[in-house]
């Protein structure tokens, strides 16, 4: 599976521009809201070092890189979740995603047209989650509706669904995002079904200006309950509208203060990568080396179907040896007589780094 990450935000924030300088495409980026209507799609490797040392280390020659794909989606507005500017077709693009890229205008550039005629981020992140957060929330009603026709009070299971259910109404209404609340195992595989928009992990990227001329008040966002700090990557706009693709910026904070440091680009999709949560596992061979994504706390056999259905219906055993190990010996005799090669079950919680050769039988 490749992972989907949509862009979103309001018209005329950056989000086409955004998506030229990830997937070095040049799709149009107009000065008019809904430039873009139909999504644009754009493939992009993911960077990662280990691949070559490894490659090194075998003598192979193919290296093959994970992907993720990054999907331009037209830009929302207030009363999108009621169908205004397109918002239903629209919001339908971003259910299709796995991660949401929450695109704030913070820069200030009287030649570039604002839907609402004036910056203002925080209020800008506001009407974005709250499309969001009432398109779920309609969702959620329906689902409601629909059981409570149904409902047998006899049907333990259709009862805990229904309660699922009724939680989700409460937690949308007080404001808040589904991925908040702590759920089971059990539940989450039944409410990403429906894909809730805000059950999705959601990174913010704030486009301004080195000068920081939209006066952001880092102290406002810290009280904003939908808005985690830790994923916020600011990006720098030059004065085309164009994003600085040597000059892109990750913020950190520290006492609610700001500070800036200057990455280039590969840094910047890992940031995207490490943000969503994303990991590493390899396969390595003489024919070829290969790094493949997968979400935190996968099992062993979760991740072998990454690779192909057969690895996990078939699934006898993974073999797995950590990149750690595989770079200080170099060598795969060496490192069996030494014991590090792991025999792991279907269970195993899959590590960043981990290089697995599954072994199955179908």
């Amino acid at each position: 599976m490749v992972y989907k990450c949509g862009i979103v935000g309001l018209p005329n924030v950056g989000k086409s521009a955004l998506f030229n300088t990830i997937t070095r495409l040049n799709i149009p980026s107009k000065n008019f809201p809904f430039c873009t209507i139909e999504p644009n799609i754009g493939i992009v490797s993911i960077p990662d070092n280990r691949l070559k040392k490894i490659a090194v280390c075998l003598s192979t020659k193919n290296v093959i890189h994970s992907v993720i794909t990054i999907i331009d989606i037209a830009g929302l507005v207030k009363g999108a979740s009621k169908g205004e500017g397109l918002g239903n077709k629209f919001l339908k693009k971003i259910r299709e995603c796995n991660a949401i890229m929450h695109v704030v205008r913070c820069f200030i550039n009287n030649e570039i047209t604002h839907v609402y005629n004036n910056i203002n981020p925080l209020r800008d992140i506001d009407i974005i989650n709250t499309e969001l957060l009432l398109s779920d929330l309609g969702l959620c009603e329906k689902i409601f509706q629909k059981q409570s026709v149904q409902k047998d009070i006899n049907d333990v299971r259709h009862s805990v669904f229904f309660n699922l259910i009724q939680r989700c109404i409460y937690q949308l209404k007080s404001g808040f995002f589904l991925k908040d609340l702590v759920f089971l195992k059990e539940e989450l595989k039944i409410l990403r079904q429906y894909q809730f928009l805000t059950l999705k992990p959601m990174i913010y990227i704030f486009n301004m200006t080195k000068d920081m001329r939209c006066n952001i008040n880092i102290n406002e966002l810290y009280k904003d309950k939908n808005v985690d700090l830790s994923t916020v990557i600011p990006v720098v706009l030059d004065h085309k509208h164009s994003i600085q693709t040597n000059n892109i910026d990750v913020l950190s904070t520290q006492k609610n203060r700001l500070f800036f440091f200057d990455v280039d680009f590969n840094k910047f999709i890992r940031h995207l990568c490490t943000s969503l949560c994303l990991k590493t596992f390899f396969t390595a061979g003489p024919k070829e080396v290969r790094s493949w994504t997968f979400k935190a706390e996968k099992t062993a056999i979760q991740v072998a179907k990454l690779i192909h259905t057969d690895f996990s219906k078939g699934f006898i055993r993974a073999q797995i040896i950590s990149y750690i190990d595989f770079i200080k010996y170099r060598n795969l005799i060496k490192i069996k007589q030494l014991g590090k090669i792991r025999s792991e079950g279907k269970k195993y919680i899959v590590q960043d780094g981990d290089i697995i050769n599954f072994l199955f039988n179908v």
